[in-house]
């Protein structure tokens, strides 16, 4: 009998370690993104960081009390925000353009603990599910109404995963990016805040010549982790 309580007691207590060296938890929250890119986009004026959302799954592997590794499996939003002056059939105009990619995305991080703040850094892969770019024209101060586009060339909005889309322009994009991430977040009980910045390093832009777009991403989170 004491042979048995001695076994279940050990059982117990190593279960008890193994579940303090894994987690796995659920986080939500926003990104501000943009795109570095060629001389050919910067021609364009930024009108503003593009807003989405993020959020999925957490698995955390802590092998040590300092270090751990987190693997994540998000939806995310990506793009920009660009406005441009143009003429349209000898009319001065102003078009914003918000592209937005909905992605995939796998982080794979690094962790390293500092009391209940910590940093993480590490690549990502991601993936576009879809895509789509809305374009507004705005003539002498005004804004034209969806059914006057044409009578300028334009389109309201396109999935940019299609050729000869994108206004005409037979712009396509890469579903595929990859990148690195940084990011520094707090941690109290089991709830924990975290910002992180992500860069780019593959062309999202689907072209032979040299012009190239880079995603990057300001993301702010909060979460639970078990």
């Amino acid at each position: 009998m004491k042979k048995i309580l001695f076994i279940s007691a050990a059982i117990l207590i190593s279960l008890s370690g193994n579940a303090q060296k894994f987690g796995f938890g659920l986080k939500a929250g926003i990104n501000l993104s943009g795109v570095n890119s060629s001389t050919t986009l910067q021609d364009y004026q930024t009108a503003a960081l593009n807003g989405g959302l993020q959020g999925g799954l957490i698995l955390e592997i802590n092998p040590i009390k300092k270090i751990g590794f987190r693997t994540e499996a998000l939806y995310s939003q990506k793009g920009y925000n660009i406005e441009s002056d143009v003429n349209l059939n000898g009319t001065d105009a102003v078009i914003n353009t918000s592209l937005t990619l909905n992605y995939i995305e796998v982080p794979l991080l690094l962790k390293l603990k500092l009391g209940p703040a910590y940093i993480t850094a590490g690549p990502y892969l991601a993936y576009a599910v879809s895509g789509k770019d809305i374009a507004t024209i705005t003539v002498d101060g005004k804004k034209l109404a969806e059914s006057q586009y044409a009578d300028y060339g334009q389109i309201p909005s396109n999935d940019v995963f299609k050729d000869g889309e994108f206004n005409g322009d037979n712009i396509t994009y890469k579903r595929t990016d990859a990148g690195v991430n940084i990011g520094l977040g707090v941690k109290l009980l089991m709830f924990f805040a975290e910002a992180r910045y992500g860069t780019g390093l593959t062309n999202i832009k689907n072209t032979s010549s040299d012009d190239y777009m880079k995603n990057y991403t300001v993301s702010l989170s909060v979460g639970v982790l078990f």
